[in-house]
């Protein structure tokens, strides 16, 4: 190879790189919900996004709650298990978010996947001492499925417990946590503003 050829494509490879780096510098790190992790977690991006599908759960309390009435502003749609440890850690922690925040910056709403026993949940729920997190039921499993290929067409897939799925303020579903998350971290805080904005 020449040195004019070597020159051409060194030139090339630096431009390339160039605009990428520029790209880069143009969007703020925030943007880029992909980073977000609690240092044990990452977060799942689902390719392609879906828009939320049409999602009535039951409240705890009785009546029901249509997702859909809650689009245009983000949502952590939480499963938990009441014989899940890290279920219990984190409750909580979302419980307090749900307090600390306004319902058209953030909804957060907690799925029992324990489907028969409204009464167990509602004692689990009361133990933990949970204020102001919406709490519901999936009694008949067609909100939430279990990942194992059951063959059921629930629009939420469940890899383990707790789970935690993303909502955009748009309606799109863009990804899942497994596993209890730091929700009070600043790192949180980025992945709430990115959810409002898309």
């Amino acid at each position: 190879m020449s040195v004019a050829s070597r020159r051409d494509v060194t030139g090339g490879l630096l431009s390339v790189l160039m605009a990428g780096a520029g790209s880069a510098l143009a969007a703020p790190p925030h943007d880029d919900v992909s980073a977000f992790a609690d240092g044990r977690h990452q977060l799942i991006l689902l390719r392609p996004q879906q828009s939320l599908p049409p999602v009535r759960l039951f409240r705890l309390e009785g009546g029901t709650l249509d997702l859909a009435a809650l689009r245009g502003a983000p949502i952590l749609l939480n499963f938990f298990a009441s014989w899940c440890a890290a279920c219990r850690t984190e409750l909580p922690v979302l419980d307090q978010l749900a307090r600390s925040v306004t319902h058209d910056r953030l909804q957060v709403v907690a799925v029992s996947e324990v489907r028969s026993d409204r009464d167990r949940v509602g004692r689990f729920v009361g133990a933990l001492g949970l204020k102001t997190l919406p709490i519901c039921l999936d009694p008949n499993g067609y909100v939430a499925q279990q990942g194992d290929g059951s063959g059921r067409t629930a629009p939420f897939i469940l890899h383990g417990m707790p789970i935690t799925y993303l909502i955009s303020a748009s309606g799109l579903v863009i990804g899942y946590l497994q596993g209890a998350a730091d929700w009070s971290s600043s790192v949180a805080a980025d992945l709430f503003a990115y959810l409002r904005r898309n």
